[in-house]
């Protein structure tokens, strides 16, 4: 790659880190559950994309190429489940999901509303968990960089059609679990935040700590919840976080320099 061409090639780089870098940095975040680990992660793609300028053949669109190796250094952050914890747990005592839950004695205690968000994003974390590989990343990519079918294809090297269907029953499963038990969802199902909190309380259990997406407020709307159900579900996936693209670049400064 000649000069001229690797200086385009560097400041397009650039460009599309800083254009796309909020939605970036939620599709990181959705594949590895932690804020360390997604800045973690966005520091080596643009660090690797820099260093690999001369390999990029130019077959594709720049963002597909970045947005490739992004996916690539996300897969090892994965994590998988076999099936909800509301399941086993529900199979373990031998009841319904239902009767589990009306099980659980609740007295309204404000103190929980501090943990609901964090309660919240760990059973999103915890639906995802239950979709395979190839599903998450291809509804992650359309939700959270709203990619079109074809560039998604592209990225994961894989059939605008197996995209197609990967999407579909992605959505599907995603949708039925949603439909099955989530309160919020739908007012009448069994499953709620506060719930869980006393479950896990009552138990000793660690209560999640981590929260990133405060949004109560934002989901008591009407917008909302005028929402289809798949709609609903996109948008608790969108992630709102108080990291910037300029934040990054501070932060991958201080690394170049201690290294």
């Amino acid at each position: 790659m000649v000069d001229d061409e690797k200086k385009r090639s560097e400041d397009e780089l650039a460009l599309v880190f800083e254009e796309q870098y909020n939605k970036l940095f939620g599709m990181v975040y959705r594949m590895t559950e932690s804020v360390q680990d997604a800045e973690d992660v966005l520091q080596n793609v643009y660090i690797n994309a820099y260093k690999n300028l001369d390999k990029f053949r130019g077959d594709s669109r720049l963002s597909t190429w970045l947005y490739r190796i992004t996916v690539n250094e996300c897969y090892g952050h994965l994590k998988f489940w076999n099936k909800l914890p509301v399941v086993q747990i529900s199979e373990e005592f031998g009841m319904t999901e239902k009767q589990f839950f009306d099980s659980i004695e609740y007295t309204q205690n404000q103190d929980d509303n501090l943990i609901i968000e964090e309660m919240r994003e760990k059973c999103l974390r915890g639906f995802l968990r239950c979709i395979p590989q190839k599903m998450r990343v291809c509804f992650l990519l359309k939700t959270c960089l709203e990619l079109k079918n074809q560039e998604i294809a592209k990225v994961l090297d894989l059939s605008e059609a197996n995209v197609k269907v990967l999407l579909h029953r992605g959505r599907e499963k995603l949708k039925d679990m949603f439909e099955y038990r989530c309160n919020l969802i739908d007012p009448q199902k069994p499953c709620k935040c506060y719930l869980w909190i006393k479950f896990m309380k009552d138990r000793g259990l660690p209560l999640p700590a981590e929260g990133i997406n405060y949004r109560n407020r934002d989901l008591e709307e009407d917008y909302f919840k005028n929402m289809s159900t798949m709609k609903q579900i996109e948008h608790l996936y969108l992630v709102k976080h108080e990291y910037t693209y300029e934040d990054f670049i501070n932060r991958l400064q201080v690394l170049s320099i201690q290294l």
